[in-house]
Parts: C-alpha cells; structure tokens; sequence
C-alpha cells in the first residue's frame, strides 16, 4: 500500500504546462491514496482525478484539500483545515487524515491540530494516517505534539512520523520538503531567497495502533523534485512525501 501528500502551488506560474506536470507527478508515484493541497476548485480537483486514474475523490474548498484514492470512500468528514476519510486497505479499516495548517499562525496551527487529535481519540480499532502540508518545522510544537514529546491544551497524541521512522532504519537523513535553496521557484518566480531555511513540512504520520498490529514501513522517499525544460520549474514549490506499507 501506498500513501502521498502533495502540496501542489496554487499559482499560475508555469501554467498551463506544469498542470501538465502535477498530474505527470501524481501517475508516476503511483499512490493508492493521496492525499494534496492548494487544489484551485473543484473543476482542478476533479481533472487530476480523472488525469491521475483516482475513481474515488473527495474535494474540500476551505483551503483546497483533495483526496484522491484507488478504494472507495467509505466515509467522508470535513473540518477547518483538514477532512478525513475511512477506506479498507489489505482488509483493514483505515482513516485517512489531510490537513493543511495555516502558514501565518503559531496559535492556530496549534488549536486546529488538536481538535483534530482530539476527533480522532476515540479511534481504536483503525489504522489512522494523518498526511499533509503542517506548515510546522519538524522541531515545531505541533511535531513534538503529535509524537507525544509535549501536551498542547492539556491534550496528549501519540503518532509516528513515518519519514523519522524510515531514516531510522536506513540511517540517513530526511530532505527538506521546501528547499528554498534548488527549487526552481526562487530564482525563476520570485528573487533567490537566501533568509529562509530548508523545511520539512510535509509530513505523513501514522497513530501508534498499539494493541492492533503495526504495517511494516518499506519506503519513504520525496517525488516531484524534477525540473523541466518548458517551465523551468518543478512541478511545484513543495515536493510530495509517499511511504508503502505492507499492511497485515
């Protein structure tokens, strides 16, 4: 099984060839779920569905969340910043969590990802992803919440980021999912940023299903880190995130 998130530019720089390119992005990862951000409307959402091969897609508006899936949708609930979804993969009851956060705001971030943890307590026989654009650095108080190294607002969570997980096992490092440094963004769209640091905000968590079995983590890897010749650009200014599993 498969699992991407993707952050895919709401921006006209590129257009209408690097579409071409997000839906060339989204193929070649070859994802069962996948889960992007700054999806225009729901006329884009619906055209990287159909482009993608995704006969299951659920498109939320607020801040331009789309999920795209191979399985079907058993279930669909939107919320600020995020929506969620169950799905049956390998046999398993999942809940598939996309979130993008807000980019200005320390103190919302932190209420909006803990009304979602909170949603998600009472969860105990699924499997639960939760997938997306955090707009948090990964030593941000939203990272050290989620993986149970702080409380926020009296509330524990206790997920695993996958990426951490992975490097863990393969004993390197975990790229920048904003590279302000080789995406082609900055030199191109906008003037060479030499403040900013490289960030990974893209992340894709799995909650601990202690005492339910563990997948077996194979891959994470980034995708969309290609440049191409028409636009000079990558296909956007953040790259995806996918992880397979072996679910039992």
């Amino acid at each position: 099984m498969k699992i991407a998130t993707y952050n895919i530019w709401d921006d006209e720089a590129g257009m209408p060839y690097r579409f071409r390119q997000i839906i060339e992005e989204i193929i070649k990862t070859d994802a069962d779920i996948i889960c992007l951000q700054e999806v225009r409307d729901e006329k884009q959402h619906r055209e990287l569905a159909e482009n993608g091969g995704y006969e299951y897609a659920h498109y939320q508006a607020q801040t331009g969340l789309s999920l795209l899936s191979r399985v079907p949708l058993l279930w669909k609930e939107d919320f600020e910043s995020g929506m969620m979804a169950r799905v049956q993969l390998a046999g398993r009851i999942c809940r598939i969590v996309n979130v993008h956060l807000p980019w200005d705001s320390a103190v919302a971030r932190e209420r909006i990802i803990v009304e979602i943890v909170r949603r998600l307590e009472e969860i105990k026989d699924e499997l639960v992803f939760l997938a997306g654009d955090f707009n948090s650095a990964a030593d941000s108080s939203v990272h050290r919440f989620l993986t149970n190294q702080q409380s926020l607002f009296e509330c524990d969570a206790y997920f695993y980021d996958l990426a951490e997980s992975y490097a863990a096992i393969k004993g390197g490092s975990i790229p920048a999912t904003l590279n302000f440094r080789e995406n082609p963004r900055w030199g191109v769209v906008q003037p060479v940023n030499t403040i900013e640091t490289n960030q990974r905000f893209d992340w894709i968590m799995m909650k601990n299903p202690y005492p339910q079995d563990f997948p077996e983590l194979k891959k994470c890897s980034l995708f969309g880190t290609a440049v191409s010749e028409k636009t000079g650009l990558a296909a956007s200014d953040h790259y995806g995130v996918s992880v397979e599993m072996v679910i039992r």
